[in-house]
Order: C-alpha cells, then sequence, then structure tokens
C-alpha cells in the first residue's frame, strides 16, 4: 500500500501486521493539494472542513466557471441535480461530501484545489487502520483516510464476494475501467484508489443466503452506471443547447 505524501510535512509511516491490517504514524497535517482534470471526476474529500459544502471544501478562486458537481442517489440508482460553479455567487446547490463518499465533478478545465481539514476520527495513530463496513447496493465510495493505493477493503470495510464489482476513472485520460470479482479473482485487475478518489462500488448484501451470478457485478454497475452516465450526459448537452 502506498503511503499518504501529499499531506504537508512526512505523514503516516506505515507498518504492515496482517492481511488487512495497516499502522500508521507521523505528523497528521490537514491539507491536501488535489488535482482535477479537465472532464469528469470521480472526487473525494478526505478531510473535515466545517460543514464539508462545496462552498467550504473549495478555495475560493480556484474553480472554473461553469464547473459541475453531483451526487449518487443510491436508493434511486440515480445522480442528483447538477450544481453549477459561478464565480461571483458561488455554486448553486450546496451539498455537501464528507468522509467515504464520492461526487462526481465535471470540469471545463483543470485546476488544482487545497482540501483542509481534519482526518477521520476513527483513525487512531500507531494502530491498525480498520475501515467502517458499508452497506449494499450501488455506492459512490472513497476510503475515509487519504491513503493512495487504496484497496476494496480499505473502502468497504471487508473483503469482496462474489460477483461483487468496481467501476473506476482515470481522469486524466478519461478513461473508465470496471473489475468483477470471481472466483477468488479480479476480472480486470484488483481496484485501487488513489488519494482524493473514488470509484463505483455494487455490493451484495452481507448475509444474502444464495450468492448472485458472477456477471450480477457488470450487470449492476456497468448497465446502471453506464445508462447514468448516459442520462447524465444527454441532459448536460441539452442544458448547453438551451
Amino acid at each position: 500500500m502506498k503511503i499518504a505524501k501529499i499531506l504537508a510535512l512526512p505523514v503516516f509511516f506505515g507498518m504492515v501486521t496482517s492481511a488487512h491490517c495497516q499502522v500508521y504514524s507521523g505528523n497528521i497535517v490537514g491539507y491536501i493539494n488535489q488535482t482535477l482534470y479537465a472532464g469528469n471526476n470521480y472526487m473525494a474529500n478526505q478531510l473535515s472542513n466545517s460543514n464539508n459544502t462545496l462552498n467550504a471544501i473549495f478555495a475560493p478562486g480556484v474553480v472554473p466557471e461553469g464547473t459541475t458537481f453531483t451526487e449518487w442517489n443510491p436508493t434511486t440508482d440515480q445522480f442528483l441535480p447538477d450544481s453549477v460553479y459561478d464565480t461571483s455567487t458561488g455554486w448553486s446547490i450546496d451539498y455537501a461530501i464528507t468522509y467515504g463518499q464520492g461526487g462526481l465533478l465535471d470540469a471545463p478545465s483543470t485546476f488544482v484545489n487545497t482540501f483542509v481539514g481534519s482526518v477521520w476520527s476513527g483513525f487512531i495513530e500507531n494502530s491498525p487502520f480498520v475501515p467502517p463496513q458499508v452497506g449494499s447496493g450501488t455506492l459512490f465510495l472513497s476510503c475515509v483516510i487519504p491513503i493512495g493505493d487504496a484497496t476494496f477493503y480499505d473502502v468497504v470495510g471487508r473483503d469482496p464476494m462474489n460477483g461483487e464489482s468496481v467501476m473506476m476513472l482515470d481522469a486524466a485520460t478519461q478513461t473508465y475501467t470496471t473489475t468483477t470479482f470471481e472466483d477468488g479473482a479480479w476480472s480486470n485487475g484488483a481496484p485501487s484508489l488513489d488519494i482524493g478518489e473514488s470509484a463505483f462500488f455494487n455490493l451484495e448484501p452481507i448475509l444474502a443466503p444464495v450468492p448472485e451470478p458472477a456477471t450480477y457485478g457488470l450487470l449492476g454497475v456497468g448497465l446502471v452506471m453506464l445508462g447514468a452516465m448516459r442520462k447524465y450526459s444527454t441532459k448536460k448537452a441539452q442544458n448547453a443547447r438551451s
């Protein structure tokens, strides 16, 4: 696991203690310089700042005019209405995004934002990192602490089950990758998230009596997310023409 190096001082010196437990020590300083690329970004806010709304976590004067942000509703499996950034008035909808959440930011040009704040309160220095366990469904998630090469376990809080899948975005190249856990292995490489990144996780109920087929992950994240992204892109194109 890569250790976070983007905080102010040398931070998170790691020591592996088991297959999952990683111990971090050192000075945790509250800022992250994060590059957000032109186009779509699966972003995360891994430091708590005030109420964690968009107007609080994005520094004034750095967000390009017309940048949009939206969140995922796992109940309806669709994106919420776009919040649009205006350099004079800020965000049109002041969404909040906090530890473990993902968000879709669409920027007209690349920019760097400095996220400032405090690390997740569940993190205990010099102790094994134990991530909180999340629920089931199609969820937009990030690791609750800013570490590089965050694994499925680091984000979800447990090992993957057969048929579960993850859809990631390389924002620099605007390339999407889906990988599904089948018979003890990942079909397209083990998922890994960098600092400030999130991804879509298609997760089974933990107590499901009968495992779904291995193709469920592809149908779940692949079809649901492709449909959602298509609707999102179409809506943005229609809005641009109007």
